[in-house]
């Protein structure tokens, strides 16, 4: 059962991990598979003239075929890396652009911007279909807690730990480790998180905010769960990913309805 509120105040499977720097990590937020839950459950809750204008401007694909493209495409522009996240510290209370973003280089900014040029029927359909690519992949990503969280370890990526018997990092165990260790398919995943939206009382709350607010929701869970009940040895026991599982189940849940509802306002009105 999904748990209807946040504690407190979520990389590819056949990819793996290599220690980077923050800026030039490769590691994915849920891998292609998670990225393709958060289209997948935004898709369910498009008009249809909203979905028929996102698959127009991709060429007839949807948006889950699109998911994880910028990941898939992050070498070839590795000047968009510092667009995947937010070095938020987790000791800090507040979103301080000149500080936490520079040169508007950061996950933040990167959702609305490229919200805008996707809402600008003026420009190319080429330039839109791309921005929507991001738009996509954005939203899914500022709802990790590890891509706005941090604590001067590149977002988790500097503590090595041992999650069922196997090395891994603090940052790759939030991507892909716990979610991949649930057994479960993309399928079951997405029909549970449908199957509680059917009854939540809260869809209509959840599906507004801003970029900075969901940014700081997944800050305050990196700092209130993810690096609080962090076991001192670094092995990652039962309790703790049974802990962080709704966590994450929850964070997909608001990153469909909200890429959802971003497309809705984005698209809406100039839906052919």
């Amino acid at each position: 059962m999904l748990i209807s509120r946040h504690v407190a105040s979520i990389g590819a499977a056949a990819v793996m991990f290599v220690p980077t720097p923050r800026s030039e990590s490769l590691t994915r937020f849920w891998g292609a598979d998670g990225h393709r839950i958060v289209a997948q459950v935004a898709l369910n809750r498009l008009s249809p003239a909203v979905a028929d204008e996102t698959r127009r401007l991709l060429d007839g694909q949807n948006i889950t075929d699109v998911a994880a493209w910028a990941d898939e495409h992050r070498r070839e522009m590795p000047q968009t890396s510092p667009w995947h996240y937010v070095n938020i510290e987790v000791y800090d209370s507040t979103y301080v652009p000149s500080r936490d973003c520079k040169n508007d280089d950061c996950l933040i900014v990167q959702i609305t911007r490229q919200a805008a040029i996707l809402g600008n029927r003026s420009l190319p359909d080429s330039t839109r279909g791309t921005a929507l690519k991001w738009v996509v992949h954005l939203v899914g990503d500022v709802h990790q807690p590890l891509h706005a969280g941090d604590r001067n370890d590149q977002g988790g990526n500097s503590i090595k730990l041992t999650f069922d018997a196997n090395p891994t990092n603090l940052h790759s165990l939030w991507d892909s480790r716990l979610l991949l260790s649930w057994g479960e398919s993309d399928e079951q995943i997405e029909q549970n998180i449908m199957n509680e939206l059917s009854h939540r009382p809260d869809v209509a709350a959840i599906s507004g905010g801003t970029a900075v607010q969901w940014a700081m929701e997944s800050h305050d869970i990196a700092r209130d769960m993810v690096y609080r009940d962090l076991p001192q040895s670094l092995v990652i026991d039962q309790h703790y990913a049974d802990s962080a599982r709704p966590i994450i189940q929850e964070r997909l849940l608001r990153a469909g309805v909200r890429l959802g509802a971003l497309l809705e306002r984005t698209l809406g009105r100039t839906a052919q």
